[in-house]
């Protein structure tokens, strides 16, 4: 089974550094990404395309359902991790952001503290494998995902490090591993290899020489 994830096209939030609500929509940028992106799936193989439901994502998966006829799932399992309402829609250098944040960062292994209503990293971590665990069952060979940066981030985590994933590497992994908007990660789910008992495999990661013509 290949499953392709796709990071959503650019949005203005991306462009100035915000924490994003979830109805922002592509920006102009973003659009054209997404184009030449759903381009690119006209040769691609694909089954079944699965979407997060926020306005950027859907509208990413949509641009590819039009050149290739499928239908959209929509489903919240692949949403972006949530951060806390107070600073959806706000710059990251907003000084009060920036002390919310580090409220979240201090109590982000702790399952018994927060700072509101954010997702700590067992939460996201188990909605990682929730997703990897849906697909894993699906019939079909070639699953496209649109989905989110930081979320993908947690499934790469969880396919390289599987039972040994701590919160520390996962720190790292999030410091280190930086999707590009559209960029596609191509993870293959096969137990017939023999080489890694989980079954997953990367085969590859943030491609995005689709866009050699977005500037």
């Amino acid at each position: 089974m290949n499953i392709y994830f796709v990071r959503h096209g650019s949005t203005d939030g991306n462009e100035s550094d915000q924490f994003q609500l979830p109805t922002i929509e592509l920006s102009e940028k973003g659009k054209e990404q997404a184009e030449f992106m759903a381009k690119r799936f006209e040769s691609i193989p694909v089954d079944v395309i699965f979407a997060s439901p926020m306005t950027r994502a859907s509208q990413t998966a949509r641009a590819i359902a039009e050149r290739t006829g499928h239908k959209v799932i929509e489903d919240p399992i692949f949403e972006e991790i949530k951060r806390p309402s107070a600073v959806r829609g706000r710059n990251k250098s907003d000084p009060e952001v920036k002390t919310i944040m580090k409220v979240v960062k201090d109590t982000f292994t702790d399952p018994h503290n927060r700072h509101s209503d954010e997702e700590d990293y067992f939460q996201i971590k188990e909605r990682a494998g929730k997703i990897m665990n849906l697909l894993s069952k699906r019939s079909e060979q070639n699953i496209l995902v649109v989905t989110h940066g930081e979320i993908l981030k947690m499934i790469l985590a969880m396919v390289i490090f599987g039972d040994k994933l701590t919160p520390e590497i996962y720190d790292e992994v999030k410091r280190t591993f930086v999707p590009h908007n559209t960029g596609i990660t191509l993870i293959q789910y096969d137990h017939s290899f023999g080489l890694h008992e989980s079954g997953w495999y990367i085969l590859g990661w943030n491609d995005h020489a689709h866009l050699g013509e977005v500037k």
